[in-house]
């Protein structure tokens, strides 16, 4: 076998062979198909020189020439269809490079191939044997072939500035990887391609070698590009899998934590209704008690200085008797006003009677809520309220209680001894916030990204469920809003909800 031959012979093979595996693989991916094109023209091309250096004779150069020179133009053919696959413009093709359409760029040079491919197989416009061929490379340019040369080298700029641009407006880095990777392997082809050129040209029988030995080094370039990429995507996809994965068992702790809420609240909803049942008729009796006896005592002493002659003022032990029924009337009927107003306080808190969304005084709905919280609260800790004057806002009072709330009860826990926790509400933009901030022991930083997943605890064993976080971001949610959160360990902590001014 010819020597010189031998690298074509490599070449065809490899050629054939990564194409067949590249289409076998994945052959649906834009990228593939080209690759599997570009390696199956260049199998041809490097087939086609290896028999005409093996089997070709000088007498017939001229027919070689022509055959293999036309199958050669199928290689810048599938290269220009390969560089649209890989940079993407194959499906932005009104983009502009160099001040061309991609569209017009591929419209002009696809015709010219056919164009050239037809001249080179029937004229001698582009290529000519020599009269009297002493070896089988005896050949020469015709007078259109002098234009090859800068034609091409105008062709590939483009193609470079193409995947530059690519390159650039990426984001993706393994999508940048690849673009580099594959524009490197074109341009070793090219570098070796011309280096052989200019530095065999005593040797023209050397040309041949080393131009196929940098087809060779383009296509494994190539094929390793393809196959790092297509590797880094299906680890994409794996990463995608996982983020699909914790979005979906976040969504099913949300409905958790909502089926939660929703039971907590009509737990709620049956135990003050429960309460108010219960209390509306000792509370009516001593009404009715505490209204008798004070219409008795009056009458008393009213008989007592008509009909006896006895004035209270004369006689130390009535006045201190009379005195007495007064004193317990009065700490029945304040005692009386204490209880209907927890009953009413517990009823606006749950809102037995209005479940359905609801234009309220959202001041009103959190002053309601910290007066139940009152009674909880330590000794050493102040509440402050810095109220703006907001709008009606419409929602549902029931879950704003709910949130505020725990929240209340989160900054009582927070704080040891003594603090303070502010309550604040104000309106920004067509938005309504309200913030209750604490100067307690403050949430970790790493434990912020996870404080409202249901479970969560920041106290110590046995102190909590986990869920009052939980049901305050469902609450925002349901609003369509959200809450946010402040905080750092020994900076206290400020939670922010932030809901849709309807």
């Amino acid at each position: 076998m010819n020597i010189y031959s031998a690298p074509m012979l490599i070449s065809g093979v490899l050629c054939s062979v990564l194409a067949i595996v590249t289409l076998t693989f994945r052959r649906r991916e834009n990228i593939n198909q080209a690759f599997s094109l570009i390696a199956l023209a260049l199998a041809i091309d490097s087939f086609s020189f290896f028999a005409w250096f093996q089997f070709g004779t000088a007498e017939h150069v001229d027919t070689w020439i022509r055959v293999t020179f036309t199958v050669g133009f199928l290689v810048p053919t599938t290269l220009i269809l390969f560089f649209f696959a890989f940079t993407g413009y194959d499906k932005d093709l009104d983009a502009k490079v160099l001040g061309i359409s991609v569209r017009s760029f591929r419209n002009i040079t696809l015709p010219m191939m056919v164009v050239f491919m037809i001249l080179a197989l029937f004229t001698r416009l582009l290529i000519r044997a020599s009269e009297a061929p002493e070896h089988i490379w005896d050949t020469e340019f015709g007078p259109v072939g002098v234009v090859v040369y800068p034609l091409f080298t105008s062709i590939f700029v483009y193609l470079f500035t193409m995947a530059f641009k690519s390159y650039k407006n990426s984001d993706d880095g393994p999508q940048k990887g690849f673009i580099l990777l594959l524009s490197i392997g074109t341009l070793v082809w090219l570098v070796i391609g011309y280096a052989g050129a200019v530095f065999a040209t005593p040797a023209r029988e050397i040309y041949w070698p080393i131009t196929y030995f940098g087809i060779t080094t383009m296509v494994v370039f190539y094929f390793v590009a393809i196959v790092n990429y297509q590797s880094d995507q299906v680890h994409e996809l794996n990463l995608n899998l996982e983020r699909k994965v914790d979005e979906r068992t976040r969504h099913l702790r949300e409905t958790q934590a909502q089926l939660i809420q929703s039971e907590k609240m009509a737990a709620l909803g049956h135990l003050v209704a429960g309460v108010a049942h219960e209390m509306n008729t000792p509370v009516g009796a001593i009404y009715s008690t505490q209204g008798t006896l004070e219409s008795a005592t009056v009458k008393l002493q009213d008989t007592l200085e008509n009909e006896h002659g006895i004035v209270s003022g004369e006689s130390s032990k009535v006045s201190r008797i009379l005195n007495a029924i007064s004193g317990a009337t009065e700490v029945i009927r304040v005692s009386s006003e204490r209880i209907s107003g927890i009953v009413k306080r517990l009823k606006l808190f749950a809102q037995l009677d209005e479940a359905e969304l609801q234009s309220v005084d959202f001041n009103e709905c959190i002053e309601n809520t910290v007066a139940m919280f009152e009674v909880h609260l330590k000794p050493g800790i102040l509440v402050r309220k810095e109220f703006a004057e907001l709008p009606a806002v419409t929602c549902y009072p029931a879950m704003i209680n709910q949130l505020c709330f725990q929240l209340l009860r989160n900054a009582n826990r927070a704080i040891e001894e003594s603090g303070e926790i502010v309550l604040r509400t104000e309106v920004c933009g067509d938005e309504i916030r309200f913030g209750v901030a604490d100067d307690g022991r403050g949430i970790a930083a790493e434990d912020l990204g996870r404080v409202f997943d249901p479970g969560f605890t920041g106290w110590e064993l046995n102190v909590g469920t986990g869920l009052g976080l939980a049901i305050c971001y469902q609450v925002a949610r349901e609003h369509e809003g959200r809450i946010e959160v402040e905080s750092g360990v020994g900076e206290g902590s400020r939670f922010m909800l932030v809901i849709p001014q309807i």
